[in-house]
């Protein structure tokens, strides 16, 4: 999709632009004069929505007030949470989408070697309103420093990570970039929590502040029926059919105390458009500078653009440097992006010291699924006794029991069922550094979060479906569904997606009868095995072509592939080797590969792939209080914004970008990070990462 079609911009005819414009010209055929061409940022439109603003003085600030001392205390809270004000959400948003990111302990070395050393506040203004068309559009908000430097202009556009909201960057983007006096654009690329409460129908604004469903003020979300779609966003919805109410409420009165979520539950396939919308902000952004100051005019050429965000906000920033055919992003910095390259003209390996790792660049979906089979079990792996996690639901031996039954593992002793659960992820891609870790993912839901969301996402499916049998909801003591008394601030803890806050997945079929929430659950085998069932019908519906849902699925991950091309971007991506989210193998260093075959000598993209590191930062005191062996990681939080650094010195002061290489850390001791313990990203690495024209080699 051209986006200079769908923005209806129009390029800039600079010597800067030239290139670009000539290119886009025989693209679309048609261009206009050079006038036309040289209209201000003012004018380029965009499908918003009434765009809102705030001014934060400086006991608020565009960080909510939180300097270093706030960040490391408690969470804000309400003076009465059962009625909280939008400025109380607001500050216990910020929050906790910052510490939701970052470790913030003195021992990790938070305020001391990296984030911020005291309490400034950054007075600001935030501008936001909805982009798109139709219902359910995503959400835009640029924040404006005071302080911003207009003799050199700045915009850092950070994209949300996981399926979190607006401010789901606040802690790595808003936090470097408010540092460097930089504008931040937001979007929460149409993810964020959008929950909607079925049975007390009621929903959230812009602001996060709960609504009735029958409010006249624009939702978050709103379930989609063949009657609430509006004729200007019907196009989304062309080849698949939406429920209408009265299916809708069958379900609500039937599955009493049930949410749907905007990520899961749109029939968008949202990840499709997270490129477009980090575009999208970063017009935002250009535009309402120009509206907030009188005095100066901001454009694409004398404004330094870095995109950055990690995770699935890594992966928007990447696929906007792919689409950007109008030169609006100067650089890109991702950290552990969730990107899912195309398939490559030539097939490659990639070779990490004596390993050759031939099955790469799987889907998200696929080792999703993979993980959410086989991780539980590998608790039981001896190799795994040191992990902090596992077991935290029950025993998991029922698990691998489960597995025997299916044919999917061998019957053995418990360590032996454990050791082949391990043997399965690793063939299925996940680095070795990583396993100890995913054994505590399967134990506290987190593969069953994503594959349960992304099944949803990407087969386009409503909430009405009940895909694999599975909801979400609050539950009572017993674990069934029951209403949820603290909806009025679920958009403040919520990350978008269930399990998170107080909502949790429920599986629909217990074999007792009744709904309960899914971890304790039993199957029609007569086991709690952590709902092998709803694994087993994730992953047929990728493995089994004859799938109802299979073409679907796969005609949803093909939309989100990244083609590798930066267009000669400046592009650094940060990883670490102990990631068990977002693995590896299957999207950072494949992509590098991609990216050389398809761009060559032309390629600007450095790669630093960080031992002791992993995705979480948030869990590495929690590994050590909670008695993990193995288990000490420096922060990822901490390269990602060293390699922020990288970049702005060398697009400020042409400083060369270190090359790619293994950032070889010191694992910290009893959870304690010193500087002894963050090897610097280096001009002349020990370990280089290279391309040798054909396989990615990492040393």
């Amino acid at each position: 999709m051209n986006i200079s079609n769908t923005l209806g911009a129009t390029l800039v005819a600079t010597p800067k632009r030239m290139a670009t414009l000539v290119v886009s010209c025989v693209l679309i055929s048609a261009c206009g004069s050079d006038d036309d061409n040289k209209k201000s940022n003012k004018d380029i439109p965009l499908p918003l929505g009434p765009v809102a603003s705030q001014s934060y003085s400086g006991d608020d600030g565009l960080l909510a007030g939180l300097g270093l001392s706030g960040i490391q205390g408690a969470a804000p809270g309400y003076a009465d949470e059962a009625n909280p004000t939008k400025a109380e959400l607001r500050r216990n948003t910020i929050f906790n989408n910052y510490t939701a990111l970052v470790d913030q302990s003195s021992n990790g070395g938070f305020g001391e070697l990296y984030g911020p050393t005291d309490d400034t506040r950054y007075p600001g203004t935030e501008y936001f309103a909805y982009v798109g068309e139709g219902i359910n559009r995503a959400t835009v908000l640029v924040q404006i420093p005071d302080n911003f430097d207009k003799e050199n202009p700045c915009i850092v556009a950070g994209p949300a990570s996981g399926s979190r909201g607006v401010y789901g960057a606040v802690g790595t983007a808003s936090a470097w970039a408010l540092e460097h006096a930089c504008a931040v654009a937001l979007t929460d690329m149409n993810k964020g929590t959008g929950a909607v409460d079925l049975t007390q129908a009621k929903g959230f604004g812009i602001q996060l502040d709960a609504q009735d469903l029958s409010s006249t003020e624009e939702l978050t979300f709103v379930v989609p029926t063949q009657e609430n779609v509006p004729d200007e966003g019907k196009d989304e919805y062309a080849d698949i059919t939406l429920p209408t109410q009265a299916e809708v409420d069958a379900y609500i009165a039937a599955n009493p105390h049930r949410y749907a979520f905007k990520h899961l539950h749109s029939q968008k396939n949202i990840e499709k458009d997270w490129g477009l919308h980090t575009l999208q902000s970063i017009k935002f952004a250009l535009q309402q500078l120009n509206a907030h100051f009188d005095d100066a005019e901001f454009d694409t050429d004398n404004t330094l653009v870095i995109a950055a965000s990690v995770s699935n906000g890594g992966s928007g920033v990447i696929r906007a440097a792919e689409q950007d055919t109008e030169s609006l992003i100067d650089a890109v910095v991702a950290g552990e992006p969730n990107v899912n390259p195309a398939a490559a003209t030539e097939d490659f390996v990639i070779k990490v010291g004596d390993r050759t790792i031939t099955d790469h660049s799987k889907s998200s979906y696929e080792y999703f699924a993979l993980g959410e089979l086989y991780a539980a079990c590998s608790g039981d792996d001896p190799a795994n006794a040191g992990t902090a996690l596992a077991n935290l639901r029950g025993d998991v031996t029922e698990r691998c029991l489960s597995l025997v039954d299916a044919g999917l593992i061998n019957a053995g002793t418990d360590a032996e069922m454990g050791a082949q659960a391990s043997q399965k992820l690793l063939d299925a891609g996940f680095t070795p550094d990583s396993l100890i870790i995913a054994a505590g993912y399967g134990s506290i839901d987190i593969y069953q979060s994503l594959v349960t969301g992304y099944a949803n996402q990407f087969t386009r499916s409503s909430v009405v479906d009940s895909l694999c049998n599975v909801s979400m909801g609050a539950v009572d003591a017993a674990g069934a569904p029951t209403a949820n008394a603290i909806f009025a601030t679920l958009a403040t803890s919520s990350n978008g997606i269930p399990r998170t806050a107080n909502m949790v997945l429920i599986k629909d079929d217990d074999n007792t009868g009744s709904a309960v929430i899914q971890h304790n659950a039993q199957s029609s085998n007569g086991r709690n095995d952590y709902n092998l069932e709803g694994a087993l019908c994730y992953w047929d519906i990728f493995n089994n072509s004859e799938n109802p849902l299979h073409e679907r699925l796969m005609s949803g991950l093909d939309e989100v592939k990244a083609t590798g091309d930066l267009q000669g971007k400046p592009t650094l991506i940060v990883h670490g080797r102990a990631d068990a989210l977002i693995a590896p193998n299957h999207s950072s260093r494949p992509y590098v590969a991609l990216n050389k075959q398809v761009e060559g000598e032309g390629s600007q993209l450095r790669y630093y792939e960080v031992t002791n590191a992993q995705h979480l930062d948030t869990l590495n005191q929690a590994y050590i209080a909670w008695g993990g062996v193995g288990m000490d990681y420096v922060p990822i939080d901490y390269y990602f914004k060293e390699a922020l650094d990288l970049m702005y010195a060398h697009l400020k002061d042409g400083t060369d970008l270190p090359p790619s290489q293994v950032v070889e850390t010191v694992a910290p001791s009893a959870g304690t990070v010193t500087a002894a313990n963050l090897t610097a990203i280096s001009d002349s690495p020990a370990k280089a990462i290279t391309f040798d024209g054909v396989d990615i080699v990492i040393e």
